[in-house]
C-alpha cells in the first residue's frame, strides 16, 4: 500500500506583510535589554502591549493598510529599539 501524499504546511502569516512586520516589531521589543531603568522598562510592557493589539486588529478585522497615526508611531518604536 501507498503511503498517501502530504501537503506542506501553509504559512500563517506572509511574509513581507504587514502582520508579519510588526511581529517583527513586537520581537525586537520584547528582546530589547534595558540597562536597570525601570522607566524604561515599563515604556517597553506599553509599547509591546500596544503592538499586539494592533496586530490583533489585523489579524480580527483583516486590514491590509495602516492609518497614518500607527506607521508613524511604528516608525519611531523601529528608531527607539534599534
Amino acid at each position: 500500500m501507498k503511503p498517501s501524499k502530504k501537503k506542506t504546511a501553509k504559512r500563517t502569516v506572509v511574509k513581507g506583510s504587514i502582520e508579519h512586520k510588526l511581529m517583527q516589531l513586537y520581537n525586537r521589543i520584547d528582546g530589547w535589554k534595558n540597562q536597570g531603568d525601570e522607566d524604561a522598562f515599563y515604556k517597553s510592557v506599553d509599547d509591546k502591549k500596544w503592538v499586539w493589539t494592533l496586530i490583533e486588529d489585523i489579524q480580527n478585522k483583516m486590514f491590509t493598510k495602516l492609518c497614518k497615526e500607527d506607521w508613524l508611531k511604528c516608525n519611531g518604536l523601529w528608531r527607539a529599539y534599534a
